[in-house]
Order: C-alpha cells, then structure tokens, then sequence
C-alpha cells in the first residue's frame, strides 16, 4: 500500500510537470501565430503561465466553495446527520487526518458522495441524501472510507492542480483558435519571412496549429488515464481503513445501478470527482474513461474480502 502511494506521488509529480510543459508548448506556439517572429514563443509561454498562475490562485482561495456550490451541496452538522457525522470521524481517526473534513448533503435521490480539498485541514466530503437513504451502515463506511482515501493520498489536491492545468490549456487553446479563425495572428513578420526563414516559419506555424488542436485531448488523456488509476488506489485505502473490503464493493454494485445523470446537479469538471461518475456510472475500459469499469472495482474488493462476485 505504502509502495502504491509513493508511486502515485511520484507519477503525480510527473504529470503536473508534463501538463505544464504542454502548456508552455502551446502559449509559445500561440505567441509565434500572432506575433508572427520566433521571439513571440516566449512572450507566448509566458502568457500561458500566466493564465494557468490566475486560475490556480482563484482555486486555491475558493475552490472547494464553488465545486461544492455547482454540485449545490448543503453543509451539516452532528445535530443534522448523526450517523454520517459519526462515520466521517471514525474514518478520519482510520485514514490519520490532522482535521476533521467539512460534511455536506446534496439533496437528490441519485446515490453518490465525492470530496474535495487542495489539503487535508480543508477537506470536504459530500454525500447525496439519496446515498443516506440506500445504503447500509456498512456500506455507507466504505463510500466515506474511500473518499477520505483520496484525501489521505493527495489525490484531491492533485486533481485540483491537475483540473487547473487542464482547464488552462483548453482555454489557451480556445482563444488561440479564435484568433486564427479571425485572421489575427503572424501578421507582423518579421524580415526573416523572406527565403528558408519564411519557409521556417510556416513549419512553425504548422506545429503551433496542430498543438494548438491536439493539446486540449493530450491533456484530457493524460488527466484521466490518472485518474483512473487513483480510484483503485482510493477502493484499497477504504479497504484497509475499514478492514471491509465487501462493503465498498456492495455499495458500488447499488450506486452504478441507481445513476441517472437528469436527477442529479453535476458538470463535466465535478463528474469525475465523486465515488462513480454520474456521467458514466458503469466506468470505462478505454482511455477517455475518468473511473475504471466499475465491475472490475468490485470484482478487486471482493477479492480481497475472499468472496466471489455476484
């Protein structure tokens, strides 16, 4: 267990890094199509930090409040919900955490829970009523065991940073696409555009382009293809928390079943955050998938508690 988080710390790193490389890439060829000179690339990249500076910034003040408001998420007290407020704390004390986690209800019939938090003395946990109403003691442990997990890993604050970058370079992107649709950019060339530093540059350009429509799905893969890998992580850190293994794996079986994206208030950028993905609530095998299937996440659970899947 220790291993696998020191190895998801480690690809966590290398992803950001990656995602920030891929961005610089993009402003510096978006700075190249509108300044028109190969010295604009710097100024580009330099841009494109800085929009990715601005929304990490505005995240880091607020994020969990407006994640938290667009799932419209309600929070609660002991006196509200004894049960889960009972749960949140034993889970805490389980998964270590300096503080206890902000508890908050999404008043909707679908079942379903996701957690927020750029560190763990903020962290929020949300469930949907519907989750309380479904599920039993046991089951309800392991949703709030394995959010806590993505807590207790980091993963809610890589995913934050991760989202950022993403969002950074979708909009980079957008506006670069703008610009060229509305002729705006390399119309002040340089005198290099004469001869092979003309031909140079339309290669560049060429690049800019292709990158400025390939960066968006490059993104999008490597974010998901992360986080595919950190819901296993999170199921054995719920695993090992509630020494239960089952009834995670129970409780995943009556969430996926019971999904109906209508009836329950998300977006594609709170979606891949909660237990399973109201958007695609049986998982995915293929590399556009935000959770692994969900029969396999079972099927692992099950394993660990030595039963057989149903």
């Amino acid at each position: 267990m220790w291993e696998a988080i020191a190895a998801n710390k480690r690809r966590s790193a290398w992803l950001i890094a990656m995602l920030a490389a891929l961005l610089a890439a993009l402003g510096g060829g978006l700075g190249l199509l509108v300044g028109g000179a190969p010295e604009s690339m710097a100024y580009g990249a330099f841009v494109g930090l800085c929009v990715w500076g601005v929304l990490l910034l505005i995240n880091m003040m607020s994020g969990e409040s407006v994640l938290l408001s667009s799932a419209n998420a309600r929070e609660v007290s002991h006196e509200d919900a004894p049960q889960l407020y009972n749960i949140v704390e034993e889970m805490r004390i389980a998964a270590a955490l300096p503080a206890m986690p902000r508890v908050f209800i999404m008043d909707t019939p679908v079942p379903n829970a996701f957690a927020v938090g750029l560190k763990p003395e903020r962290a929020c946990v949300a469930v949907t009523s519907g989750l309380l109403e479904r599920l039993s003691r046991d089951e309800l442990q392991g949703v709030i065991a394995h959010e806590l997990g993505h807590i207790a890993n980091r993963d809610t604050m890589f995913m934050t940073l991760a989202g950022v970058t993403l969002g950074a370079i979708v909009l980079l992107a957008d506006m670069g696409m703008r610009m060229m649709f509305w002729g705006g950019g390399g119309r002040r060339r340089s005198s290099n555009d004469k001869g092979g530093g003309g031909a140079a540059f339309a290669i560049m350009a060429v690049i800019a382009i292709v990158l400025a429509i390939l960066a968006p799905l490059i993104a999008r893969l490597l974010y998901f293809a992360c986080s595919r890998q950190r819901e296993y992580l999170a199921d054995a850190s719920a695993a090992q928390f509630t020494r239960y293994p089952a009834g995670l794996a129970h409780a995943l079986q009556k969430i996926a079943a019971q999904q109906e994206p209508k009836k329950i208030q998300t977006n594609r950028v709170v979606a891949p955050m909660y237990v399973i993905n109201p958007l695609a609530a049986a998982g995915s095998a293929s590399i556009f998938g935000t959770h692994p299937p969900t029969a396999d996440r079972i099927q692992r659970l099950l394993a660990m508690q030595g039963e057989a899947p149903a």
